[in-house]
């Protein structure tokens, strides 16, 4: 092909890129970083009312990132689940579901593994790099589930039992030295987002979910709820770790989740015989998700929910993307409106047949429509007939059923690699896979990037529909396989559609307020009959 052809294909792939972009409402007016790098702001922990208000103002109504230095205060045991005490602190026994790397990282659409915690943790240990804890999305887990490990399955040896049972002895000793003592907790992801929440929800997990908005609470809806914030094996900390850190209660909580991965190093010389094999031919120019230098990446994508990240062992790096540059992503789905708030909603085809529309709040506009025909008694007959439209709008599908495995409709094309191109070593290698990059996807250098280095004793704060790559790392100076294990907690809180701090969520319908005070009394239902009561003023200094 001459230079004049892959001259003249580059220039209709942009044009039709900046068709797309002008096919995209985008409502979005907030924080954008000015320039093509550049540094984000770095706060202290808000522990005043007065620097709690111009934390919401200059950053949660901004919709701005920043970096936190330090961590909320108080009695949270975050300390406890480090890589050297995790294993003591939760229940080895719970079930839960597994990402497995695909194509050199995780985030995709592929079926998770089942195993429990116990055989999961011990196989990081032993040196496996191929799986990830992240969100369970009503994974059937409880805490009497029990599975056979394969350990269990194979029969180990008596040197490797004897060598775990060691090292839940030191795990037991260091976690024993913590004792009730107030520890400085240390702060993830979305914030990785590695699944869309809205996926395959069927009419009869509908009908749950309504049912669930109404009456008194049932020993059932208690232990849904429960598990729907607390994320598995989050679930077993209700009442040591709060719903939300003080400075955040203004913000409605989603969920609280643990991620956990090991990442092992990559010598300059394998990286660079990986990257000299790309072809341009292949989808992600054969390059998968691999990152250069080494870490194991989350892929470019974005959350449906504002995110306070807080690492705990290793470290990470966030490359952050505003939805103002939202049509430059692109996305695997079709973005039809980006609003304000910088809620990302897309259009059902057939990239995404079971996404539901949203709102600029994050709410799933058929689930308001429900509440709203089941619970207001005043609606006229003109709002009757707009909701139910809605529902029925809501509940068609493109198509019927799918056995494809598409990445979620969140997730940007663009590989790892293009996104860390400047981690490419090799020069003449960079220029290639650069000018490739430029043909598949021309905008994408266009947008502005803020990169974030953040490592335990730290958290970010990061608003909903900014779109981030996260790589993860092992301890800087990892001397162990134990010390390449990586651990983060990240709550998830409703997207403010706001302006006023005072009122951050002004829908009149009262939506996400009305579904959070029965996640409250569940809460506070179980801490009572635990005999303990936890509320986030418990961690105010």
């Amino acid at each position: 092909m001459s230079k004049r052809s892959v001259g003249l294909d580059a220039q209709a792939t942009f044009k039709r890129s900046e068709t797309l972009a002008k096919t995209i409402d985008n409502e979005y007016t907030n924080y954008y970083p000015s320039a093509r790098v550049e540094s984000i702001d770095i706060i202290e922990v808000p522990d005043t009312p007065e620097r709690i208000e111009q934390f919401l103002t200059d950053y949660v109504t901004a919709r701005k990132p920043c970096k936190i230095n330090g961590v909320f205060a108080g009695n949270v045991p975050l300390q406890k689940l480090d890589s050297r005490h995790i294993s003591s602190t939760l229940p080895s026994h719970q079930v839960l579901q597994v990402e497995r790397k695909i194509d050199g990282g995780f985030g995709s659409g592929e079926k998770r593994l089942k195993m429990s915690f116990g055989e999961f943790m011990s196989r990081l240990k032993k040196g496996e790099r191929d799986l990830y804890l992240t969100t369970q999305y009503g994974a059937e887990n409880t805490e009497h589930n029990q599975v056979v490990t394969r350990r269990d399955e194979e029969g180990d040896d008596e040197e490797e039992q004897e060598e775990e049972e060691e090292e839940e002895e030191e795990e037991e000793e260091g976690f024993q030295r913590f004792g009730d003592e107030s520890i400085s907790d240390a702060g993830s992801f979305p914030a990785d987002d590695l699944r869309d929440d809205f996926d395959d929800l069927d009419s009869q997990d509908e009908e749950v979910v309504a049912n669930l908005k109404s009456g008194p609470l049932t020993s059932s809806e208690v232990e849904e709820r429960l598990k729907e914030l607390y994320q598995p094996p989050m679930d077993s900390l209700i009442n040591t770790l709060p719903e939300s850190p003080a400075f955040m209660s203004a913000l409605i909580p989603q969920q609280l989740n643990l991620w956990v991965g090991a990442t092992s190093q990559i010598k300059n010389n394998a990286n660079d015989d990986f990257l000299s094999n790309f072809d341009a031919k292949l989808p992600r120019l054969g390059l998968g998700r691999f990152v250069p230098g080494g870490g194991s990446s989350s892929g470019l994508h974005h959350d449906h929910a504002d995110n306070l990240y807080v690492p705990v062992s290793g470290h990470k790096r966030f490359t952050l993307f505003s939805p103002k540059d939202a049509h430059k992503m692109y996305t695997v789905g079709l973005i039809r409106k980006v609003y304000a708030s910088g809620v990302i909603d897309y259009a059902r085809c057939e990239k995404s047949p079971f996404w539901r529309t949203l709102r600029d709040d994050g709410a799933i506009l058929g689930e308001v429509a429900r509440q709203q025909l089941n619970h207001n008694p005043n609606l006229s007959a003109e709002e009757k007939e707009r909701w139910s439209k809605i529902i029925q709008q809501d509940e068609e599908c493109v198509v019927e059923d799918s056995d494809n495995k598409f990445d979620p409709p969140s997730f940007s094309t663009v590989i790892p690699t293009v996104v860390h191109l400047d981690k490419v070593e090799d020069p003449s290698i960079r220029q290639k896979i650069q000018a490739k990059a430029l043909e598949e996807w021309p905008l994408f250098f266009e947008a502005n990037r803020i990169v974030v280095d953040l490592k335990p004793g730290e958290m970010l704060y990061l608003p909903t529909g900014w779109f981030h790559e996260v790589t993860s790392f092992g301890a800087p100076d990892a001397m162990s396989v134990k010390d390449q294990i990586h651990i983060a907690v990240n709550y998830w809180f409703i997207p403010p559609n706001g302006v006023d701090t005072q009122n951050l969520y002004p829908n009149e319908d009262n939506y996400w307020h009305t579904d959070y005070e029965r996640t409250r009394t569940a809460l506070e239902t179980a801490r009572r009959e635990s005999g303990r009561v936890v509320n986030v003023q418990d961690y105010e200094e």
